[in-house]
């Protein structure tokens, strides 16, 4: 059986009691939670994490490829060889323009001038572009190889010295090319001076000492240098007159084209003669 209802509080007392069995208490606030901490992302990362940088291999030239071969024919003295290799690479190869060209046009030229072929020698000194034909390199080549055409004989010994002391130089672009190059060098004075003798040989009947020395390239004070190679061809030399007897070497074919052909040059050597004299 149900009693009586209860009767509402009425006082103070019994309002804050009934308020507080009514009310839940409160419940606990968490606490706010800690965001983790981000890196900016324009932060850079730390240097042992980083990949090492990429090595930029800068891919050789196919001159730069023959040049081996270039070099080993050059040293073994295989002109013949090394003139053909070095004009099928100049020819086929790209990037006409690349300072690395001259690694077979140099040894080119030189390899033509020793074996007196000088319009190749030329020809190949004008297929450079002008980027190229400006290069001390290329100045110096074509000097020694204008004063040979020319006949300029003390100009040819000077202009060749000229070159080997460039290439010679420690402060030369490319040491192994200036090896190559300074042994090419002697090497055509060698055989520039050796055909010169013996023209003079087949166009003189006798020549003075001091005009010897002009064509062989040997100044006032290395006159013991053309007594000793006139003597070793069985030159005989008149102490008083000072005057050489040349010993005229035997012909090979009276109807041979090389003794046709060192017979013309003859005739231009003493005509250079006459001409050097009256100048």
């Amino acid at each position: 059986m149900t009693g009586p209802p209860t009767p509402p509080p009425s006082s103070a007392v019994e309002i804050e009691d009934a308020a507080r069995t009514m009310l839940p208490p409160p419940a606990a606030v968490p606490a706010p939670a800690t965001e983790p901490v981000v890196p900016p992302t324009d932060a850079p990362e730390p240097e042992e994490a980083q990949p090492p940088p990429v090595a930029q291999v800068k891919q050789a030239t196919s001159y730069e490829l023959l040049f081996p071969s270039i070099s080993d024919m050059a040293r073994n003295g295989s002109l013949g060889e090394l003139i053909e290799l070095a004009e099928r690479g100049d020819l086929s190869a790209e990037y006409h323009t690349d300072p690395s060209r001259m690694l077979l046009v140099a040894p080119l030229v030189l390899a033509y001038m020793i074996t007196d072929q000088l319009p190749a020698a030329r020809h190949a000194m004008t297929r450079l572009p002008d980027s190229l034909a400006s290069f001390g390199l290329s100045q110096a080549l074509f000097q020694v190889l204008a004063s040979t055409h020319e006949r300029k004989y003390p100009d040819v010994y000077l202009r060749a010295e000229e070159l080997h002391e460039y290439v010679s130089q420690t402060a030369f672009s490319d040491a192994a090319l200036g090896q190559i190059l300074a042994g090419m060098v002697t090497s055509f004075i060698a055989s520039f001076r050796k055909k010169t003798f013996e023209l003079l040989s087949r166009a003189y009947t006798t020549i003075p000492l001091p005009l010897a020395q002009w064509y062989l390239g040997y100044p006032g004070d290395k006159a013991e240098e053309v007594l000793t190679i006139a003597l070793a061809n069985n030159w005989t030399f008149d102490q008083t007159t000072r005057i050489f007897t040349p010993h005229t070497p035997p012909k090979a074919s009276s109807r041979g084209i090389g003794y046709t052909q060192s017979t013309l040059q003859a005739l231009n050597l003493v005509a250079d003669t006459v001409a050097h004299l009256e100048a």
